[in-house]
Order: C-alpha cells, then sequence, then structure tokens
C-alpha cells in the first residue's frame, strides 16, 4: 500500500516537472530572437539591432549576426554604444551581400528582410533573417534640459511724481493813488504891505467920496 502512494506521488511530480521544464527552450527561443514574429511563423519583418561578427553571441556561425535585435523602424536611437555579450539575443543574417560591410560592424542598423521559421528549441540555433535592404541608424542624443537661471526681479518702476500745482494768482489790488502834489507856496521874500496900502487907500478914497457927497447935500 506504501508503495502504492509513493508511485502514485512520484508519477505527478514528474508530470507536473514535464508541464514546468518542456516550455522552457521555446521560451528562451522567444527571448533570443527578440518576438519579432511566433517561433513556428516566418514573414516580412523590420528589425534594428547591433551589427557584430557571427562568432561574437552564442549560437552564431556566419560573418555577420543582428544582436539585440528589437522592432522596427525607427528614425534614431539615443547612445551610438553598439556591443553585444555572448547570450544577447540575435538573429542570423542570411544574404550578407545585400548591404552587409564590415564597415557597418559595431554600429545599429535597420534590417528588412524575411524572417524563416524555427522549429527547433535550442536556444543557441539563431533564427535566419533573410536581408532585402539594410541602412545605418542615426544616433541622435537626447537633448538636455537647459538649466536657464530666472530673469532677474526688478523693482516696479516708481511713478513720476505729480506735478506741483501752480501757485494760485495773487488778488487784483489797486494801486495806491499817487498823493497830492503840495500847493505852490509863495516865496518868503514876498510881503503884505503892498495890499494893507492899497486898502488903506480904498478906504480914504471912500471916506472922501462920502464926505463930498454929504457937503452937497448940506448945501
Amino acid at each position: 500500500m506504501l508503495v502504492r502512494y509513493v508511485f502514485g506521488a512520484t508519477v505527478v511530480v514528474f508530470a507536473f516537472g514535464l508541464l514546468a521544464v518542456a516550455p522552457a527552450p521555446a521560451s528562451a527561443q522567444a527571448r533570443r530572437d527578440g518576438a519579432l514574429l511566433p517561433q513556428n511563423q516566418s514573414g516580412t519583418v523590420t528589425a534594428v539591432g547591433c551589427l557584430v561578427p557571427g562568432k561574437s553571441v552564442r549560437g552564431g556561425k556566419d560573418d555577420y549576426v543582428l544582436a539585440r535585435v528589437r522592432r522596427g523602424p525607427v528614425d534614431s536611437v539615443p547612445d551610438g554604444a553598439c556591443t553585444a555579450d555572448s547570450g544577447a539575443d540575435a538573429l542570423q543574417l542570411d544574404n550578407e551581400n545585400r548591404g552587409v560591410t564590415k564597415a557597418m560592424l559595431g554600429r545599429w542598423v535597420q534590417i528588412s528582410g524575411r524572417l524563416e521559421s524555427e522549429t527547433d528549441d535550442d536556444p543557441d540555433n539563431l533564427r535566419e533573417l533573410d536581408v532585402a535592404s539594410i541602412r545605418l541608424v542615426p544616433v541622435v542624443p537626447p537633448r538636455q534640459a537647459v538649466n536657464t537661471p530666472p530673469p532677474p526681479v526688478t523693482a516696479a518702476p516708481r511713478p513720476a511724481p505729480a506735478p506741483a500745482p501752480e501757485p494760485a494768482p495773487a488778488p487784483f489790488v489797486a494801486a495806491p493813488a499817487p498823493a497830492p502834489e503840495p500847493a505852490p507856496t509863495l516865496p518868503k521874500t514876498a510881503s503884505n504891505r503892498p495890499a494893507s496900502a492899497l486898502i488903506g487907500l480904498f478906504l480914504l478914497a471912500g471916506a472922501l467920496t462920502l464926505r463930498a457927497f454929504r457937503l452937497r447935500h448940506e448945501g
């Protein structure tokens, strides 16, 4: 009875082990080809990667492989550094004579072509990319933010002082009347004696006239 339980447990563990281990090669293969297409499908793709010698990555055989594969197209890459370790994801290039040159080694390239399906679960058996066209990808570093100092704070201009009001005109004051000129005075050399003599002459004449008039009446 104990042997039966042990045998049953062993079968269950073995079955779960197969389920856990069996998909691993396919998953590893998908990681190494950039997941451009399902492993059992072939088709036209545009792939971007670093062009390196075939022997520089695990499983590479011919002159060139496309390492660090990503889906394209792209306009540029931010960093021109183009290296790959031995376990990097990669595609084996076929028909390298269609524009692939040694001058492109160590540089980012974009390749359009047909990606072949792969039925082998060995992750070191790289999928083949039949090159139709290839071009270098420009390297455009990202723009760095420029810390521009804030503009200096300037004090608001003081308002110009209001013009002083013009003084009110002084009230009209009539000019003082000119002082009357003093009456002319007779020179001190003049005397009133002539006048007294003249008056006395008149009185004498009057007296004589009255006497003559009285004598006439008496006579």
